[in-house]
């Protein structure tokens, strides 16, 4: 065993559980390791990326297109710039591994005897039944629609979702053997009773799919329309009733959708009339923005009063200036000024201002309503008053966002496994909390370099707002690879081993951002590592590791990277290491004898995996690394030049010179491809 060989197999280490969330992964519903996935595509290894994200999410391209963001908003860099564009980034993995996708789809054999019914094809149905699926249960989705998807389908407009993205989910979950009967009305086609019977459990997922009316004069009638059946209408094809001048009641994310889906369907004038102001409007920001590009002016603090009406015909809203919506405790109470009021003109009025459930299919059963008339049920258990059904998503959480139903669809599965397993549902479902990354401290930030967030474009506000097209233009490559490289990677920081740590100061001494915290041993802080990997390479006591990659993975590859060196080749076969902000740039190409080494930052770089090319046959090495400006770390230049003079001197007394160990420290607009295939021809071959 050679030297290097004995080094690495006691330095033999794991790539470790990560112990503490980011802010990120933590403010994620269904804790997607945001981290991971996105440190993946900044490597260009968009496949592994969607295996990171599907894990957790069945619904993730839905997701990649429609979702609030929580994660970008918790993003630690937030305290430096703005914050990673998350969603985004998932997009454009998901899109381009989608061959991968579907060529991973296959049947799930069902190992389990017993079946579960899922009443409801939204988010919490269908996370529900592919974890269903993968337990080995046999799942049968009931759907009462003509698709799959719940308002997924139904009601999310296609400017925002397209029916091809989603059908990729759901495509996901039928191939792993789960059964859909669409068209299916509980209680009219098939009875609850008929489903317990036939199945082994039960599970209630029908979501708020029905829209609150107002109890104000004039609103029955031809004109008054109500939100989820008039986005139903638009979404097949179906006539809505509505007119060229609309009025949309309301100021929360449905809202916003019926405002632009009726200006897509043909409206002249559309507005919105709600309670709140600008500030307390309940839509998301970005959407008002979105409407208020196509046209849509949104009329604040008014409450509607009445429908005025000329026989059947609508004339407009009568409406009274709200004084306030909630009172001293926070709680909605609008209050008005009756002495202001006035006419809103329209001859459509469509009322979004609250969904609900229709229960009808419970009668018979023994699952009780509350006084509120929702669904009882306990929270620890996700099951109804009747032993055997469970209920999950906004029938029980309220109006929430699709990931957040994923979520609960996510525990139903597991209190469903566990109530036919015979096992204790409460206990089981107890879950233990991770630690959580602490907010960027101030100096640590200070240090971070500043890169300017790559926004995503939307289609011109002039055309998109007459046709149900994606609005959303997604990254290219080379944007999509800038933007994950902004990632701090929070969380997939470094770790040391404490019995090997002998106290020496080397990783205090080489962190840029005072990590790590040394008394009788050292303790690498993950509120303040950076993940620059600087430290581990350094440790003379080889005691750190990576949470976020394995440090050891290089010098385990290379004898294949650098192949059979042929004794009678002309070139010399050179290793390059290269940051990947230059490995993955598609626009520069090297010679066939440049074997190249993809690494997240040259920070990475050991002396011992330069040493491992030489022993596996390489002629030279050379790094491809950022420079001073362009480095996503303060001082790597500097450290890793020091590594390769050292290197140089442990080569020297091996007949291999000094022109064999090279580096190029590239910036913007360089030619380094010609920098590097002019330092490999330097380079002699060895072994003639």
């Amino acid at each position: 065993m050679s030297e290097v060989e004995a080094e690495e197999k006691n330095n033999e280490v794991c790539v470790p559980e990560k112990t503490h969330f980011p802010p990120c992964r933590d403010a994620c519903p269904v804790n997607t390791d945001i981290q991971s996935y996105v440190w993946l595509i900044g490597e260009g290894r968009y496949e592994e990326a969607l295996d990171v994200i599907r894990s957790v999410n069945p619904i993730a391209s839905a997701c990649s297109l429609i979702c609030h963001h929580p994660c970008e908003q918790q993003c630690r860099r937030c305290d430096v710039d703005q914050p990673v564009s998350i969603r985004p980034l998932k997009r454009f993995a998901l899109e381009q591994a989608t061959e991968y996708r579907r060529k991973k789809r296959r049947a799930v054999p069902k190992t389990r005897d017993k079946s579960i019914a899922v009443i409801g094809s939204g988010p919490s149905g269908l996370t529900a039944a592919n974890d269903l699926a993968d337990l080995g249960y046999g799942v049968t989705i009931y759907e009462k629609n003509p698709d799959l998807g719940g308002m997924l389908s139904s009601a999310i407009p296609t400017y925002r979702l397209s029916r091809e993205a989603l059908k990729e989910d759901i495509d996901d979950v039928l191939s792993k053997g789960v059964e859909s009967v669409t068209d299916c009305n509980i209680g009219h086609d098939i009875t609850l009773e008929e489903l317990k019977e036939k199945h082994d459990a039960v599970l209630i997922a029908v979501g708020l799919a029905e829209s609150r009316s107002l109890p104000i004069p004039g609103v029955e009638g031809p004109g008054v329309l109500l939100a989820i059946p008039f986005l139903f209408n638009a979404a097949y094809n179906k006539p809505t009733g509505m007119g060229k001048n609309v009025l949309v009641i309301g100021g929360g994310n449905v809202a916003v959708d019926v405002a632009r889906t009726a200006l897509r369907l043909g409206a002249d004038k559309v507005e919105m009339v709600c309670l709140e102001s600008e500030e307390e409007m309940p839509a998301w920001d970005w959407e008002v923005e979105e409407a208020d590009d196509e046209g849509v002016k949104v009329h604040h603090r008014w409450g509607p009063k009445a429908v005025r009406r000329d026989g059947d015909s609508v004339k407009g809203l009568d409406v009274v200036k709200v004084t306030s919506v909630f009172d001293e405790n926070g709680r909605f109470s609008p209050s008005f000024d009756e002495e202001n009021k006035q006419l809103m003109e329209a001859d459509t009025i469509i009322i979004t201002i609250g969904q609900m459930s229709n229960y009808d299919f419970l009668k018979g059963s023994n699952v009780e309503r509350d006084e509120r008339g929702l669904i009882k049920w306990d929270r620890e258990t996700q099951m109804s008053t009747e032993r055997g059904i469970f209920v999950s998503g906004e029938v029980v959480t309220g109006p929430g966002s699709a990931i957040a139903a994923a979520a609960s669809g996510h525990r139903s599965a597991r209190a469903i496994h566990l109530y036919l397993e015979g096992q204790d549902i409460a206990q089981g479902l107890h879950a233990v909390e991770k630690a959580r990354i602490d907010k960027l401290p101030q100096d640590v930030a200070e240090k971070v370099h500043r890169v300017s967030r790559n926004e995503t474009e939307l289609l011109d506000p002039k055309t998109r707002c007459r046709e149900f097209v994606q609005i959303e233009i997604g990254y290219d490559e080379l944007t999509a690879l800038k933007e994950a490289r902004r990632c701090r990677s929070c969380g997939g920081g470094a770790i040391v081993d404490q019995n090997k740590c002998m106290a020496c100061l080397t990783c205090l001494r080489v962190c840029p951002y005072d990590a790590p915290v040394v008394t009788n041993v050292s303790y690498i802080s993950p509120d303040r590592c950076q993940a620059c990997g600087l430290c581990a390479p350094e440790c003379p006591g080889r005691a750190i590791s990576m949470f976020g990659y394995d440090i050891n993975s290089i010098r385990r590859e290379m004898p294949s990277t650098v192949g059979k060196a042929e004794p009678s080749r002309k070139d010399p076969v050179v290793v390059a290491f290269m940051c990947s902000r230059y490995a993955l740039d598609k626009t520069v190409s090297i010679p066939a004898n440049i074997r190249k080494v993809q690494v997240h930052c040259a920070s990475r770089i050991d002396i011992l995996d330069i040493l491992k090319a030489f022993e596996s046959g390489a002629d030279g090495i050379s790094v491809v690394m950022c420079d001073s400006e362009g480095c996503r770390h303060p001082g790597v230049a500097g450290i890793v030049a020091k590594r390769l003079k050292q290197a140089q001197g442990l080569i020297g007394p091996l007949g291999i010179g000094s022109e064999a160990i090279s580096y190029i420290r590239a910036a913007e607009g360089q030619d380094w491809g010609k920098s590097l295939t002019e330092s490999a021809s330097k380079v002699s071959v060895r072994n003639k």
